[in-house]
Parts: C-alpha cells; structure tokens; sequence
C-alpha cells in the first residue's frame, strides 16, 4: 500500500512538472515579447519596421511600416525584380515599383494587397501567438526567430507539403526608434 501510494505521488509531481515546463518556442516568444515591451516602452511606441519578403528567383520586396504613438502613420513599399544575366546565375535587383502611403494624406491602404499588411508589433506578437505559432507541427515547419535585439525577425510557418515559397507569417528585417 505505501508502494502505490509512493508511486502515485510521483505520478502526480511528474505531471505537475511537465506542465510547468514551456516549449522552446513558448520560452522564446515569452523573452522576445518581454523585449519588445521594453524597447516600446523606451521609444515611446514610436518605432518603425520593414517587413521583407524575397522568394531567392523572382521577386524581393520591402515594406517599411512607421507607427507614431502606437497608430500606424506611413506605409513605404519598394518591390524589385531579380535580373539575371544571360547564361548566368548571377542575378541583380531592379526596382520594379515603389510608393509611400500616409495617414496625414488618407492614403493607407490605398494600394490593395500590395506591400506588408497594416499592423503595428503589438497585432504581429498577437498574430504570432494565437494564429502563426499555432499551427500543427506535424503537418507545417514552426518559424520563431529573434533577431533584431531580442525582438521578432521571423514568426510564422511552412506546410511540409510545400515546394516553393510557401511561408505564412511574417518576416522582419528590422525595427528602428
């Protein structure tokens, strides 16, 4: 009777303490997201990011998104397409399209689906969160990277099914007072 009653309370603390314990990607999301409320509260939730998006063949492109006191002001976008020389693999970037959209003149979001959504970090840590960093890790390849101080570079994911540019998340090149 002591054996079970041994064994059942070693059960119970094994349980306990799984529970306690945090993926690799929890952990490392908790610390980005401390990170980013510190830089946010020293900037003031004055800061700017440029989300990139660059499939290696075809297209690169930059969105830079400026928020002023926590509200999206500016969206600037730049979009290139890669050259490559003639019997060659070495490829250059051409400017193929570029706009700036502002708050002040009512044009965010005048230009569709082009360029990064209009989020600010706080909706990105959310998304990151709740939707990319979600998804199942055995059908899709989890994306956290945190290179910009600490802070989100990369949060999304990959369908393992998928040949060709299929990340869904975000990309962030960097993050700027």
């Amino acid at each position: 009777m002591k054996y079970q009653r041994f064994l059942l309370v070693i059960a119970i603390l094994s349980v306990a303490l799984s529970a306690c314990k945090k993926s690799g990607v929890s952990s490392a999301f908790d610390k980005s997201y401390d990170a980013w409320l510190s830089y946010k509260k020293k900037v003031n939730n004055t800061y700017a990011y440029t989300v990139l998006h660059d499939d290696k063949v075809s297209v690169y492109e930059q969105t830079k998104i400026t928020v002023t006191n926590g509200e999206i002001t500016a969206r600037d976008f730049s979009s290139y397409q890669y050259v490559y020389q003639p019997n060659s693999n070495v490829a250059s970037k051409v400017l193929a399209e570029q706009w700036h959209e502002t708050l002040a003149e009512s044009t965010l979001s005048t230009h569709g689906s082009e360029g990064a959504q209009l989020y600010t970090l706080d909706d990105i840590y959310y998304r990151a969160q709740n939707i990319w960093l979600k998804e199942d890790a055995g059908k899709n390849t989890i994306t956290f990277e945190t290179n910009n101080n600490g802070m989100i570079s990369a949060a999304g994911y990959t369908p393992k099914s998928c040949q060709d540019d299929c990340f869904i998340g975000v990309v962030i090149q960097s993050i700027t007072p």
